[in-house]
């Protein structure tokens, strides 16, 4: 067993440590930390992950390597001291009872030997066992007089779960009735869809043209949180147990818990033998690796754990994790195959990305015939060529990535790819922004972008225009009706024409579209700059500059080092403001929509606006009552406050609403005011009165 390719990327991500400065590490932690929460939210409680499992396993280790090269910016709320994932509001949330605490994760075998001989020194007498770490869902469930009454899901692991119990019922290997009457007893175990399930599933979903499953583990709880519960059964998902979290029944060792676990009807995770030394623990791990295939479930590592249960209680454990365990992450599989094709592919955004067509190739328990290479500079950086045998890896990715070339292949017929001058849809010219790192079509007009683009610029973030989604987007393009995004403004002259089509529909459903479009010409200046998708511009930064820049006309005048001063606007997103503005074609986007009668400037805000709250800082969380998230944005900025998109150390309120999320948790850790809409508006009196 190698763990060196994943070992070597976690050293290249701490050369920069040396000589950061304590307000640098401020900022990058700040960043870290809500990255991973984002990150988290997504994985744990939408099942759709944003990243791959190696590329957060990289950034929580950054974000712990400078967390403990500066100690005193420790915080009990960020996620290496916390558990990941929140209680959905889809089901009932319910407290624990017990803590269903993760694990601390390593990666390398020298982290494991440090655990072992941490652990020793505290207790000399401990022994160890090892076990695969199934890559599923963690499940508590609870018995009462033998009879299954509740099972919970992690949720953030402490204070709240959801309540699955009637999807649960219908989980393989999971038993309704225990074969002994205990009074009470909780078992937490992981759900996971068999490998086999999985890639029917998936093979069905691809045959239908429909979004397929990233991994088995979202797979898994994705189905979990269906609200009909015969889905569960239709996609085969199964329990297995590995531990007893409370029982009437007193046990000595993790081996005597399993051990009755089975006697009781559960289907458990086997542990080991116990071990005593290093050498012995390390053998084991690699073991597990190899008869890993032959599991019916997935398996990410394996587990290393005292088995006296006495000494555990001794170790303890931190806010997140117990300290008598730790989970060695097995290195992403890395396989050899062959780069058949370089395609480029054009994004919403107008960003070019090259993706490899590959030689298929298993990974990971499914058929992989295509990876990411990311930008031009990654291409040159590993010097990847059409033709090459190259090294492609997938820890649960949606897309595998090329982690390298085997240059001793080479035959001197493979061929140097370079991404295209001319955009691959519609003949554009292409320039790099970002610091020359991203490829972008300049044509707004890209049919290849138009279709996403269009849809998003109708989008409730942005010119909200009720009846223009996706699916009406992609007719009126196939129709032949929009081109350009300014075109949607003209279709009201073809009103009887879009009727006779019905592409759209009839004639109310024409009527409306129509009429909402006509709407949204009036639409503040911040959606508009929301909707044309310049990178880096999202809402936050699309108020933030029309806050400061009343017109297109003044944003486009504006230098780099003017955008720069603009409350969250940073170099790299100005640059991209005057790349984006400086294009011929976004010009005569900006004049076609003016012609059109779109709404391109707005009256500054008066100079005697309310000072009130000059000076702070306010972050939005949750679903107000009465106003919406903009009028209340609206209201403290024109009292001189200032809107934040993340809480950090400078926010001074936080005004929350009905099912607030992490940002509620994140103000109540840094003891920052947490306000109602009644408190800001009874605020606002006060500065009227």
């Amino acid at each position: 067993m190698s763990d060196g390719n994943f070992s070597d990327l976690i050293k290249d991500s701490e050369e920069w440590l040396d000589g950061l400065s304590e307000s640098s590490a401020m900022e990058e932690i700040e960043e870290l930390r809500e990255q991973l929460r984002q990150y988290n939210h997504a994985y744990y409680d939408l099942d759709d992950p944003l990243i791959t499992d190696a590329q957060y396993d990289l950034l929580s280790q950054r974000l712990r390597k400078i967390e403990t090269a500066f100690p005193q910016l420790t915080d009990g709320m960020s996620p290496t001291m916390t558990v990941g994932g929140r209680a959905s509001e889809r089901f009932q949330r319910v407290p624990h009872r017990y803590p269903m605490l993760s694990l601390n994760d390593v990666f390398s075998l020298e982290d494991v030997n440090a655990f072992i001989q941490r652990t020793r020194a505290a207790v000399p007498e401990a022994q160890f066992i090892v076990e695969a770490k199934v890559d599923g869902l963690s499940l508590s469930v609870t018995y009462e007089n033998g009879v299954l009454q509740r099972a919970i899901t992690r949720g953030d692991g402490v204070n709240f779960g959801e309540d699955v119990t009637l999807n649960a019922i219908q989980l393989s290997h999971l038993p309704h009735v225990l074969s002994e009457p205990l009074s009470e007893v909780s078992v937490r175990g992981e759900v996971y869809m068999p490998k086999e399930e999985f890639d029917r599933i998936n093979e069905e979903l691809a045959a239908k043209d429909e979004k397929t499953f990233a991994n088995p583990r979202n797979a898994a709880a994705g189905t979990l949180r269906q609200l009909d519960s015969s889905v569960v059964v239709e996609r085969g998902l199964a329990f297995t147990a590995f531990e007893i979290q409370y029982s009437s029944k007193e046990f000595d060792s993790d081996r005597a818990e399993l051990m009755y676990l089975d006697s009781l009807g559960f289907d458990t995770i086997k542990s080991s033998e116990l071990f005593t030394t290093t050498e012995e623990i390390f053998s084991e791990i690699e073991k597990v690796d190899k008869v890993r295939g032959g599991f019916p479930y997935e398996i990410d590592g394996a587990v290393v754990k005292v088995d006296q249960l006495k000494l555990r209680q001794r170790l303890g454990t931190t806010s997140k994790a117990p300290r008598w365990a730790v989970a060695y992450k097995y290195p992403p599989e890395v396989k050899e195959t062959k780069i058949l094709e370089i395609r480029a592919q054009v994004g919403r955004t107008g960003k070019i990305t090259p993706l490899a067509i590959l030689a298929p190739v298993q990974l990971a328990g499914t058929t992989v015939r295509r990876a990411t290479l990311h930008n031009q500079n990654y291409i040159d950086k590993l010097d990847v060529r059409v033709g090459d045998t190259v090294l492609v890896h997938k820890g649960g990715e949606i897309i595998p990535a090329v982690l390298g070339v085997v240059k001793e292949h080479r035959n001197g017929s493979e061929k140097i790819f370079r991404l295209p001058d001319r955009c691959p849809s519609c003949e554009s010219p292409t320039s790099f922004l970002d610091q020359g790192v991203d490829l972008y079509c300049t044509n707004t007009d890209c049919p290849a972008q138009m279709k996403r683009h269009l849809s998003y610029f109708a989008s409730q973030a942005a010119m909200s225009i009720d009846g223009l989604g996706e699916k009406t987007a992609i007719a009126l393009i196939e129709g032949e009706y929009v081109h350009s995004l300014a075109d949607i403004y003209l279709l009201r002259d073809k009103r009887d024409e879009l009727v006779e089509w019905g592409g759209v529909g009839r004639e109310k459903s024409v009527d409306a579209l129509l009429a909402a479009i006509e709407n949204s010409k009036e639409a503040p200046l911040y959606r508009l700059l929301t909707g044309f998708g310049i990178p880096h511009v999202g809402v936050q930064t699309a108020q933030a500059l029309a806050g400061q820049l009343n017109s297109l006309d003044a944003i486009a005048a504006a230098t780099v080092e003017e955008l720069s001063t603009i409350p969250d606007i940073g170099q790299k997103t100005a640059e991209a403001i005057k790349d984006w503005f400086a294009l011929p074609q976004s010009q005569a986007l900006i004049s076609q929509l003016r012609t059109a009668g779109v709404k391109t400037s707005e009256t500054p805000a008066p100079e005697d606006t309310g000072t009130r709250f000059e000076g702070l800082v306010f972050v939005l969380t949750g679903t107000l009552p009465n106003l919406s998230r903009n009028e209340a944005s609206e209201l403290i900025k024109n009292e001189g406050g200032r809107v934040s998109g993340s809480v950090s150390g400078k926010t001074d309120y936080l005004l929350a609403g009905e099912n607030s999320g992490s940002k509620y948790d994140r103000a109540l850790a840094l003891g920052i005011s947490i306000i109602s809409e009644s408190d800001l508006l009874s605020m606002l009196a006060e500065s009227e009165g």
